[in-house]
């Protein structure tokens, strides 16, 4: 008999090889090879090789950079696991089904949530954060966001505002504003994030920075030139 515990570990490895699986059939469409997207989205090439076997998992704003710099819409990097009828008019997701990942290198965990149905402009995910970092780092992709407290307490950092947020606070902002969030003190916080992107550009703004100030804007053709 399979544990529990099992069955969510396979169904997360299948999920990862998936999502690695779009992204490595999309760059190469793109005629772009390893060395080329992992320069265009921030990310080292061996950390972008494991993303593509599907042997580790990334943040979701690394999702989203990767599938604005392949004009990809995020939808599609879920795909072959969610196998929905997208005609349909309603999807459910049952809380067996929802499976967190965590990036080794970010302070939070993150599920994604029911999807699947018409063209698919909206994205939800449950972010559980941890205490900030001691390396932050701001990140930006193309939409916008809505960002819900459903426990704990929350510093969020917008540019170079930070705003306190309270279990019940909600933010909604520019995705392509820096921006980062991080549970207040020692302890942990869970947020509802959802995401709008309506149209993938051919070129994605990339901003990537410390809370310390370093901040840096490439704009980059899918091809990867600096335009």
């Amino acid at each position: 008999m399979v544990s529990a515990e099992a069955g969510r570990r396979a169904r997360e490895a299948a999920r990862l090889a998936a999502i690695g699986a779009v992204i490595r059939r999309a760059r190469s469409a793109r005629g772009l090879t390893l060395d080329e997207l992992a320069g265009m989205v921030g990310l080292s090439v061996t950390f972008l090789s494991r993303i593509e076997r599907g042997l580790i998992a990334c943040s979701i704003g690394n999702l989203l950079e990767i599938a604005g710099v392949l004009q990809l819409p995020p939808a599609e990097l879920f795909a072959d696991i969610e196998g929905e009828d997208r005609t349909r008019a309603y999807r459910v997701v049952r809380s067996s089904d929802a499976i967190p990942s965590k990036d080794a290198d970010a302070n939070y965990a993150w599920c994604k949530l029911a999807s699947g149905i018409g063209e698919q402009r909206l994205e939800t995910f449950l972010l559980e954060l941890s205490a900030k970092p001691r390396k932050p780092t701001l990140v930006a992709h193309p939409g916008e966001e809505m960002c819900f407290v459903l426990e704990g307490s929350v510093e969020f950092q917008v540019g170079n505002e930070t705003i306190a947020l309270e279990r019940g606070d909600s933010i909604h902002l520019r995705s392509d504003v820096p921006h980062m969030a991080w549970a207040r003190g020692s302890g942990r916080a869970r947020l509802l994030m959802v995401t709008s992107i309506e149209n993938q550009s051919a070129i994605a703004v990339e901003w990537w920075s410390n809370i310390a100030g370093g901040k840096g804007e490439r704009e980059k053709t899918a091809k990867g030139r600096v335009k």
